[in-house]
């Protein structure tokens, strides 16, 4: 009786490892906090109502890009830009890392470079181990791909950019 137990325990188990290692692989990105690709513009400003949005000129014909300023994310504060891509909707989502904000709800400044500098950290306990490229750390997902760096110099940025070519072909 013994050994029946013991079997269907290293069945039980090693079961339990197949289904973790499944779901990691099937993990994906879809947006950020409450913005998911191919949003619109309007879906965003609802998605982060109580937030001050402020639209900015885009760097590429027919893009357009909204902007939150000063979002806390992890700990750290950030000018967040949503880019949208005409009809495709959003296509880009841009963090960067205030770099004089003081007091801002009731942190100082050393709360937040010490969040700040622990960025990449705490984006792997969210997405798993990064692939380190220079200073960068990136990840790739089915829909788009995520990139942190700056944060060993005082200036921490995180993308997460869309895979359009993805989304046509699906």
């Amino acid at each position: 009786m013994t050994l029946h137990r013991l079997r269907l325990f290293a069945l039980a188990l090693v079961a339990g490892v197949v289904t973790t290692t499944v779901q990691a692989v099937e993990r994906d990105v879809v947006g950020w906090e409450g913005a998911r690709w191919g949003m619109n513009e309007r879906e965003i400003r609802e998605a982060f109502n109580s937030k001050l949005l402020v639209p900015l000129a885009g760097e590429q014909p027919g893009e357009t890009v909204l902007s939150i300023p000063g979002y806390v994310f992890l700990g750290c504060p950030f000018d967040v830009s949503f880019r949208f891509a005409g009809a495709r909707g959003l296509v880009r989502i841009t963090l960067t890392e205030v770099g004089t904000l003081l007091g801002h709800h009731g942190n100082g400044i050393a709360g937040y470079g010490a969040a700040c500098r622990l960025i990449d950290r705490r984006l792997e306990d969210i997405f798993g181990p990064g692939q380190a490229r220079g200073a960068a750390k990136s990840w790739a997902f089915p829909s788009a791909d995520v990139t942190s760096a700056g944060a060993d110099a005082g200036r921490a940025h995180v993308t997460f950019v869309r895979h359009v070519e993805t989304e046509q072909r699906a």
